[in-house]
Formats: structure tokens, C-alpha cells, sequence
């Protein structure tokens, strides 16, 4: 985790990342009222044209609306941390800026490979955490089912119960009463993983579900660093999620529990979350003390 000092170096580039996308933005809507005027203009054949043009911007214009708020919203977060006298205060993460910027305290970021198997996990707060985890151990859940059916869901308390036999009891135990899950992509079919709201309402409100879709496409587009991504305008993608240390942690934990139980990575890795659940515990406070040697599994 940076210092409070790096902190503050951070909040300045994120605000200038901010008023770059500021810019794309007005620059992607001043095309799409070029476009939207020349509506209805001679010759007709490239009215086809024009339309997509204009609805192609207007897109773009929203997507680096989108992605503005979600810099400046973690900025927000991150200054005032840097600038407290109290030590002891959690560092924000950006993934609390995602959540805020759709509206609920409770999120997930999911990230898979080309084999479906998961590589990055961010969340917000306990709920999403422990959601995740569950889904995890369970082997079924809203991040399995968008980031391999690359359409969203929207799962209210009674379905919840009922798609997924285990982990909709469960969940709602942990407070959960619906679901929303939209797939992260660039292209169609090429889903990268999965974004998903936890509710603690028995139905999310409309506000909610386009907040949830706009949150993604900015994700997909501006933040996430992917291998090959690019974002628009030829503009490389910078990832904005500490998370990745987290990661780090966890798989090197997995790494020392697979040689201690004699299985592979991917078991040692199921193990650890269904200990972390169980024990009702941070997977990677878990795999911390692991790693230090602390106890083992």
C-alpha cells in the first residue's frame, strides 16, 4: 500500500487522469451533435452512417463521463486519507469508489482467464467479500454465470433462491436479498470477467441496474489493465486496483498449502477460501499468517 505521501502524488495524477477523460468527453459529444444535426441531410444514403456515428459518440461521451466520476470519486476518497492525522483509518480502495459511484455499499470485481479460471478479485466491503468467497467454495454463483454466459442478470429474493440451489440460501443468510451481474467486455463474446451488486433490498431499483452498466462499460474501456487492452482513443488502460497485492499474497499462501497437502494450486486455493468462510475471516488475513507461518491448513 502506497504512503500517505505517495497518496497524495496519486490523488494529483488521478485528477489529471480525470480531466483527460473530462476532455474525450466533450471532444466525443461535440461529434455526436456534428453527427445529430447532419441528421435528415442530403444525400439520405449516408443516413445509416450518421446515425451510428452519432450513437457511436454519444456512447463514448458517457463512457468518459463515467470514468471522470470514478477517478475523481476515488481522488475524493484517497486525499482525505492522506490528510488525516489518525494512523490507524483504512486506506480506500478504488473498488470503494466503484460501489459508491453505482449507488450501494456492497461490490465485486471478478477478473478470468481464457479457461475460466479466476485471476483477480476485488471487493468492497464484507458482504461482497464473503458473497465472493461463497461463490467460491459453493462452485456456483453470479460471477461464474455472467463471466461464462456474457450477458447480464438481474436476480431478485425469490429467484435468488432458486437458480442457484446453494449459494441463494446461503447468501441471503449473509444478508443478501438480490443480485445484479454484468459482464465486463470489449468485445462481444470476449467477456473478461464479471461485475456484481449485492442487495440488501429484495428488488434493486432501475437507478441502480444503469448505474451498474455504466460503472462496467467504464471499467472495461478506461481502468481495467489488461493484457493487449487498449482504451479509447489509443490511450493504454491503467489499472487502478490495489488489489493486485492482495492477489499476490493469496496465491503465494495457495502455493505453501499445496505442498503441505500434497495438491495442486487450484485445490490449495478452494481450501483456503472455504477456511476463510468458515472462520468467518479476510482471506488474505488468512493467507498473510500463512505465509508468515503462523498456522497452517
Amino acid at each position: 500500500m502506497p504512503s500517505r505521501e505517495e497518496a497524495r502524488t496519486r490523488v494529483a495524477d488521478l485528477r489529471k487522469r480525470s480531466a483527460d477523460q473530462l476532455t474525450r468527453a466533450t471532444r466525443a459529444g461535440q461529434i455526436a451533435y456534428k453527427y445529430e444535426g447532419m441528421l435528415g441531410s442530403q444525400p439520405v444514403s449516408l443516413q445509416p452512417l450518421r446515425e451510428r456515428m452519432a450513437t457511436l459518440h454519444r456512447r463514448l461521451e458517457k463512457r468518459h463521463l463515467e470514468s471522470a466520476r470514478l477517478q475523481e470519486l476515488y481522488a475524493a476518497r484517497l486525499e482525505v486519507w492522506a490528510n488525516v492525522s489518525d494512523k490507524s483509518q483504512v486506506q480506500p480502495m478504488f473498488i470503494d469508489a466503484v460501489a459508491s459511484a453505482i449507488g450501494v455499499t456492497s461490490a465485486a470485481i471478478v477478473l478470468r482467464d481464457q479457461n475460466g479460471l479466476e485471476v483477480f478479485a476485488a471487493t468492497s466491503d464484507r458482504t461482497a467479500r464473503l458473497a465472493h468467497d461463497l461463490e467460491f467454495v459453493v462452485g456456483e454463483g453470479p460471477t461464474g454465470d455472467v463471466s461464462m454466459g456474457d450477458e447480464p442478470i438481474h436476480v431478485d429474493e425469490t429467484t435468488l433462491r432458486t437458480r442457484w440451489l446453494r449459494f441463494g440460501p446461503m447468501v441471503i443468510e449473509q444478508g443478501v436479498r438480490a443480485v445484479i451481474g454484468v459482464p465486463l467486455r470489449q468485445e462481444p463474446g470476449e467477456c473478461l470477467g464479471a461485475l456484481c451488486v449485492y442487495a440488501p433490498q429484495p428488488v434493486v431499483k432501475e437507478p441502480v441496474v444503469a448505474a451498474s452498466a455504466r460503472v462496467a462499460d467504464a471499467l472495461t474501456h478506461t481502468v481495467l489493465n489488461l493484457p493487449g487492452s487498449i482504451a479509447d482513443d489509443q490511450a493504454a488502460a491503467t489499472s487502478l486496483f490495489d488489489e493486485a497485492a492482495f492477489h499476490t499474497m493469496v496465491n503465494q499462501a495457495a502455493g505453501i498449502v499445496s505442498v503441505h497437502q500434497d495438491c495442486d494450486v487450484g485445490d490449495a486455493l478452494a481450501l483456503l477460501r472455504a477456511r476463510a468462510f468458515a472462520d468467518g475471516t479476510p482471506i488474505e488475513a488468512l493467507a498473510e499468517r500463512i505465509v508468515r507461518g503462523e498456522i497452517g491448513l
